[in-house]
């Protein structure tokens, strides 16, 4: 959504909330290099002083009179110590030119950007924040000041040379541009300003109204997930990058071998045995694929994401068999899953697959089936001993939706939100009862699963919100050794790094899941039926692209599992 008063004032506010912090946090530390690469993709080239240019990457630290040039394919982001950001886009090239950041005295900090060519989105960090006129940007032979007090979030593009080119855009903030052929004095949120020879520089104008061309060239910065601009120690915040890229996986051409969902949590050991037959040890950011089989042990506990949203827990004493999952954003009446609760306890939350093909969802649980009769949301617990093959003891309790059981003792017809129906050998009583009305011991077993957090069911993009589990985890892990050590000043910048990479990944899955989202969206309207009143989905012109807004601060604390509502548990 184009860029808000409300937005730029959060950007205004970062100054009066963070800046005590950051230099009550930072100011004590020796700040040896400007900054570090936080993300490339394609080919990108560094170099320094004029020396040959090398292939960057991430994680790899740069100060002043540093050039970052990218190729056709190439797109990068580089973060600075002060949290300051630059995205760079194709076929572009950038120079660190002077950078001092003086933590204790904002007032002799400065930075110099220079945009030699291409694309660049600018996000303000402290010292764009709170003194402006240390800000010095240049675009071919332009220039660009920042003009409101709380930093800026821009992106300019030019083509230099004796008929410069240029267009700069603006998502927060407030800037003006000195161009070859006149100033502009202002330009505010969501609107643009271009120049060229020939041309009578007008005022800007909202970024609706550039042509399409050039907002289609200015979309993939505008959408480019950047991390939060808060100050960061670089050193080790670059090695946590490094790390997070060296731990991604790489995707396979097969859509058979593509991650069907993620470990979101884990609680003690829990192991798992993938479809080659090979058994791990479970940990958050794992993925997995359809023939995977979880084992709990005595006390262990996982939460399990799918693509599609769908949601499973796994209690403690249980083992689970992810059968089948096949995920089709573009077609959701050919998507269908089936799991298999071999033994023990798991609460189950529905995803898209059950919203738009009911069909197509197959539960087990030992000798029983479970069927969601309800379209809406369903999520529900069910336990089972099914180790006596003949002596099959279960319970399926219901939170939210309908379901009925097909046990080996005969149906039980419909459970509804607030009841529970048991079934064992001998019993013949199938009507629901209340859970109030449960033996304890079962109702401790359901209340613990449903008190587990959980994220919202919605679709997400598996291996970002992998990697997002992941990050989230390493800075809780960081937190808490830094709470335990608090005068452990390495332990506490170890913690801030990882809260920033949790968070940058955090954003990147939040992205990467809208993207899934509106492709389900736009396959649900396409499958209505027509009516009398024409096409089911109306044919109207593409909006134009969104302005992204810029990475906001954040409240330093982590939790596993977060993001977007939840569904059956508070947050």
């Amino acid at each position: 959504m184009i860029a808000t008063r409300n937005a730029q004032r959060a950007v205004k506010a970062f100054s009066a909330r963070f800046i005590a912090l950051a230099l009550a946090l930072f100011s004590s530390m020796a700040w040896a290099q400007a900054g570090y690469v936080h993300e490339i993709s394609g080919s990108i080239f560094i170099s320094k002083g004029g020396a040959k240019a090398a292939p960057a990457k991430v994680g790899q630290t740069f100060d002043a009179d540093t050039v970052f040039s990218t190729g056709a394919d190439g797109k990068m982001v580089l973060k600075f110590a002060d949290g300051q950001v630059v995205a760079l886009g194709a076929d572009s090239g950038v120079r660190i030119g002077a950078y001092n950041y003086v933590a204790h005295d904002l007032r002799q900090s400065n930075t110099a950007i220079e945009l030699m060519r291409g694309k660049m989105r600018f996000v303000a960090g402290l010292i764009g924040a709170t003194h402006r006129e240390g800000v010095h940007i240049t675009a071919g032979d332009s220039s660009v000041r920042i003009q409101s007090a709380g930093g800026a979030d821009f992106t300019v593009q030019v083509t230099p040379g004796p008929a410069e080119t240029g267009a700069a855009v603006v998502a927060l903030g407030e800037i003006s541009l000195r161009t070859p052929y006149g100033p502009i004095y202002r330009v505010e949120p969501s609107q643009y300003a271009p120049w060229q020879p020939g041309r009578k520089l007008s005022p800007p104008m909202p970024i609706a109204a550039a042509p399409a061309v050039v907002q289609a060239a200015m979309a993939g910065l505008w959408t480019t997930i950047v991390p939060v601009n808060t100050p960061v120690v670089v050193a080790p915040t670059a090695r946590m990058a490094a790390m997070a890229a060296a731990s991604q996986p790489e995707s396979s051409a097969s859509p058979d071998l593509q991650p069907i969902g993620y470990v979101d949590s884990v609680s003690s050991k829990v192991s798992v045995r993938t479809p080659s037959g090979k058994t791990i040890a479970a940990k958050p950011g794992d993925t997995f694929r359809p023939g995977t089989r979880f084992n709990t042990g005595t006390d262990g506990q996982v939460v399990l994401k799918f693509a599609d949203g769908q949601l499973v827990v796994l209690g403690p004493a249980s083992t689970l068999g992810v059968d089948q999952y096949h995920f089709d954003p573009h077609d959701l009446k050919a998507s269908s899953m089936a799991l298999d609760l071999v033994n023990g306890a798991m609460r189950y939350v529905s995803g898209i697959i059950h919203a738009e093909n009911r069909a197509g969802v197959s539960i087990s649980a030992g000798a029983s089936l479970v069927d969601i009769l309800n379209t809406g949301l369903a999520d529900f617990t069910v336990v089972v001993d099914s180790k006596a093959k003949a002596q099959e003891v279960g319970i399926a309790s219901v939170a939210a939706g309908a379901v009925s059981v097909h046990t080996p003792y005969g149906p039980i017809s419909k459970i509804e939100p607030g009841q529970a129906v048991p079934w064992q050998p001998g019993r013949t009583s199938q009507v629901p009862e209340p859970l109030a009305a449960a033996p304890a011991a079962v109702q401790a077993a359901i209340g613990a699963l449903a008190a587990v957090t959980v994220p919202d069911n919605s679709p997400v993009a598996v291996a970002t919100a992998a990697r997002a589990a992941a990050a989230a985890d390493a800075a809780s892990r960081a937190q808490a050794a830094a709470s335990a050590n608090p005068d452990n000043a390495q332990l506490r910048a170890a913690a801030q790094a990882a809260v920033e990479q949790a968070n940058a990944a955090a954003q990147a899955a939040t992205a990467a899941a809208q993207a899934v989202e509106a492709t389900v969206f736009a396959s649900t309207l396409a499958s209505l039926p027509a009516t009398a009143a024409g096409p089911a989905q109306a044919q109207v012109p593409p909006p134009a692209p969104a302005l992204a807004p810029p990475a906001a601060p954040i409240n330093p604390t982590v939790t596993p599992g977060g993001g977007g509502k939840c569904v059956g548990s508070p947050c």
